[in-house]
């Protein structure tokens, strides 16, 4: 073969020794194929030097190859490693697939603005939407047609796919953790407790106090927004107005180690006068001075889980939500 001919799914099927139909079929991102005749394509596409024409594609299967991922208008989120780590976790998974991703940064406060008007255009596959306020526009883009899965449980209930964290567990696991070290008084930093993930780490921060048959004072439930400045303001706050506290369990670990350095500016140490604990398990949990004790939450898998289920929404697959497990990490700050 001329080396600036392009090789045909004749040619593919014949050099792989499958039909033509199961050609197309993994080349058009069909997961149904059987993995063995789906490596020997892949083999053959890669022996043959065979590339995608995407408008052909396009045009042949009714798919662009592209998968919105759509952030409510703040790229603050990517302040905060955790949603940069999803992201790569949803990247991983749809490249793997042959599908790429456009990203989007808009409102999507209003189910009837732009974002609504592109989407419904027929440029993507499906949307993918960092946990939102709001569900309005993706119960319209749902009803529609057009696969959408959430990363982050929605705030009501809803018949929309989402994969997300056991956030409730993994927050009631870290209190319980400073209940049984023997603090008397542990706050809490939240995050957006407008979002379900902030919400959902102050239930389980105030079941554990019930379970011990305590409840939780509102003068310890401090509201952050996932930033080391929240962390370290709120920290300060309160313990000027409560001195007592003697553990504090921030809603992720930017926020807990804002909180270990105005704990100790304000002359206290952790773990001995006040104990620690984050949620996320980031890179900067094991390399902070105490080493930060934290909630581990898979957040490449949280992502790759977000990517899987809209692969199999465009199969056609019957898709359910999907609820990572967490783990508590014990290191020297609690």
């Amino acid at each position: 073969m001329k080396t600036n001919e392009r090789p045909t799914y004749s040619q593919i099927a014949i050099h792989a020794g499958v039909s033509e139909a199961t050609v197309s079929r993994v080349l058009n991102g069909d997961l149904k194929v059987h993995p063995e005749r789906a490596s020997r394509v892949h083999a053959a596409v890669e022996a043959l030097g065979y590339k995608k024409n995407r408008a052909a594609t396009a045009l042949a299967s009714g798919r662009t190859g592209l998968i919105a991922v759509v952030i409510d208008d703040d790229l603050s989120v990517f302040a905060d490693p955790f949603w940069a780590t999803v992201s790569s976790g949803i990247s991983r998974v749809l490249l793997e697939n042959e599908l790429q991703t456009l990203l989007m940064v808009a409102s999507v406060d209003k189910a009837d603005g732009p974002v609504a008007h592109y989407l419904e255009g027929g440029e993507v596959d499906g949307a993918i939407f960092f946990q939102l306020h709001k569900h309005a526009l993706v119960r319209r883009l749902s009803k529609q047609g057009l696969p959408v899965v959430i990363a982050g449980s929605p705030n009501s209930n809803s018949e929309l796919i989402f994969a997300d964290t056991d956030n409730f567990g993994g927050a009631a696991q870290a209190t319980r953790h400073l209940l049984s070290l023997g603090c008397q008084n542990v706050a809490t930093i939240t995050g957006d407790v407008e979002a379900s993930a902030g919400l959902q780490r102050l239930n389980g921060y105030q079941q554990a106090h019930r379970e011990v048959g305590k409840i939780a004072s509102k003068a310890l439930i401090l509201q952050g927004d996932y930033t080391f400045e929240s962390g370290m303001r709120l920290t300060a706050q309160v313990l000027e107005t409560n001195p007592e506290i003697d553990g504090i369990f921030a809603a992720n670990d930017l926020m807990a180690l804002g909180a270990i350095r105005a704990i100790e500016e304000s002359g206290r140490s952790v773990p001995q006068d006040v104990k620690v604990v984050g949620f996320d398990d980031s890179v900067m949990a094991t390399n902070s001075k105490p080493s930060l004790t934290t909630i581990r939450q898979d957040i490449v898998g949280l992502g790759a889980a977000v990517a899987e289920l809209m692969i199999a929404s465009l199969n056609g697959e019957i898709v359910t939500p999907r609820i990572l497990k967490t783990e508590l990490v014990i290191r020297e700050s609690a």
